[in-house]
């Protein structure tokens, strides 16, 4: 399934919103951490990867530009730096478990 890993990626995502941390502050994604061993499964490559992030955050945007009569200014720029650091954060996570050795099982 190439959509399965959103709906966890976009809570987590929500979630960083909701409870604000600094740019920069790592958390895990075991959500982002599958969707590389998924990915890696399916014969995809990096830059695919890479380009699929793309495309989510440009989806993201997008639905901002759409929705600015409900959007709150005042939030609007940190809300798009926590979204592209999250987003970012989630890729590197996903990357890292795509070139992750499989185990193999004795």
């Amino acid at each position: 399934m190439r959509t399965g890993h959103l709906p966890q990626l976009i809570r987590e995502l929500v979630h960083r919103l909701r409870v604000p941390r600094s740019l920069g502050t790592k958390q895990v994604s075991d959500a982002a951490r599958e969707h590389g061993k998924v990915r890696h499964s399916q014969g995809y490559s990096i830059p695919t990867i890479i380009e699929e992030s793309r495309m989510l955050q440009v989806s993201i945007f997008h639905t901002l530009q759409t929705n600015l009569n409900v959007v709150d200014f005042s939030l609007l720029l940190i809300d798009v730096m926590a979204i592209a650091d999250e987003v970012d954060s989630q890729l590197k996570q996903t990357i890292m478990s795509f070139t992750e050795p499989v185990a193999i099982a004795a």
